[in-house]
């Protein structure tokens, strides 16, 4: 099938997923699918999804002593629990990939450090919490070294699709639920492969191969993506950066606005040609200083859009109006004080979820030391208040 035939059945389909203007429509006659595209493009719908950012480790194990049954034990049992619905993200194996093998370099009772395919070296606790790891080192530090993984990034580029693509596609085009396409990275993992510090430094010391660093990711990624798009009619996309801490970007206001805002939007450009304009990056810390620069290369989601760590989905929705979604935006730590602070939480949102464009998500993890019957709270709110789907079993 041709190109032109392909993005023209892709857009009679989306335009009929989102046919019915502001008509009301009731949850039996849509799909999540169609519920999450109508939601997200300002459509009224009957019932918003009910999607959640999952749990620590930890989480779970501590929550089985507060009653959670014991036939509850990953994230999926979890939804299942919860009433939580489901999206998926297909990968268009957008990245590094194996630069080096994989070693322990020490072990012993109380910890192991290793090196991982990357290169970058951590050291992981046996006990207590072991989903964060200490960094030792990182492998990319000036030009030389950043080589061997420039080489690698280019070489992927025309790395075939797996080897069952055509049976995923099948699958994919049949689906009735939200699925997304990630679109990689321009930052974020390069930041993984320096070190938050050292990326810091080199904006600094040197621009230019920080510059040089996020347009192999780029050209990495759209190759990648452009194998992928002409087969499936994505619903979203999806990035990562986990790029800004409490206080705004590690490298800089004016490096997102000059270096990445420009990349971005050769990224989305490329996604909106095949009829995808739903796009976040997923991003922690405090967003409020770059949100500007993110809808410039046309991403125009906000995910999880963390409130703890700076960002308000409140104050950035009065400042960019409908072009901007929220995906998130319901701070986690009112878990660890009561039923008033969660209702005053959602309170806050809720007129900004009614206008449309908005789901409403715990905006990362839940922690380990939140409270089971306060987290229940806000399912049973979310369903009362945002008129959230989903069934819980509780």
């Amino acid at each position: 099938m041709e190109f032109e035939e392909i993005q023209k059945q892709q857009e009679e389909a989306r335009k009929a997923a989102l046919a019915g203007g502001g008509a009301q429509v009731s949850e039996g006659e849509i799909t999540l699918r169609e519920r999450f595209l109508r939601t997200m493009h300002y459509q009224t719908v009957d019932m918003i999804p009910n999607f959640e950012f999952g749990y620590w480790t930890e989480t779970l194990h501590v929550w089985r002593e507060q009653g959670l049954p014991e036939w509850v034990v990953d994230e999926k049992t979890a939804y299942d629990y919860f009433g939580i619905e489901s999206y998926h993200v297909a990968g268009a194996d957008i990245g590094i990939g194996k630069v080096f093998e994989a070693e322990v370099i020490e072990e012993t009772e109380e910890k192991v450090i290793s090196r991982d395919q990357t290169g970058v070296i951590s050291e992981i606790n046996k006990q207590g919490n072991q989903s964060i790891p200490h960094f030792l080192d990182f492998p990319v530090k000036d030009r030389e070294s950043w080589l061997p993984f420039k080489k690698s990034l280019l070489e992927r580029c025309d790395a075939p699709l797996p080897a069952n693509w055509d049976e995923l596609v099948a699958g994919y085009n049949r689906r009735d639920y939200p699925l997304g396409v990630d679109f990689g990275s321009l930052i974020g993992r390069a930041r993984n492969i320096i070190g938050f510090e050292n990326t810091a430094l080199m904006v600094c010391e040197d621009a230019e191969l920080l510059e040089d660093i996020v347009e192999t990711f780029t050209v990495n990624a759209m190759a990648r993506l452009e194998k992928v798009l002409p087969h499936v009619r994505f619903d979203f996309a999806a990035g990562w950066e986990d790029i800004c801490f409490n206080s705004g970007p590690v490298v800089g206001v004016p490096f997102f606005y000059d270096i990445l805002a420009p990349r971005y939007k050769r990224l989305t450009d490329l996604l909106n040609l095949h009829g995808v304009d739903i796009v976040y990056t997923d991003c922690d810390g405090n967003l409020e200083q770059v949100v500007g620069a993110f809808m410039q290369g046309g991403v125009n989601t906000l995910f999880p859009c963390e409130v703890h760590g700076g960002t308000d989905p409140v104050l950035l929705r009065e400042q960019f109006g409908r072009p901007l979604r929220v995906w998130g935006g319901i701070d986690k730590m009112m878990f660890l004080k009561d039923k008033k602070a969660v209702d005053a939480e959602l309170q806050r949102l809720l007129p900004k979820v009614k206008e449309g464009g908005f789901i409403p998500t715990v905006d990362h993890r839940v922690q380990a030391d939140a409270k089971l019957d306060l987290y229940k709270h806000y399912l049973d709110r979310k369903r009362e208040w945002f008129r959230c789907g989903g069934e819980p079993k509780y």
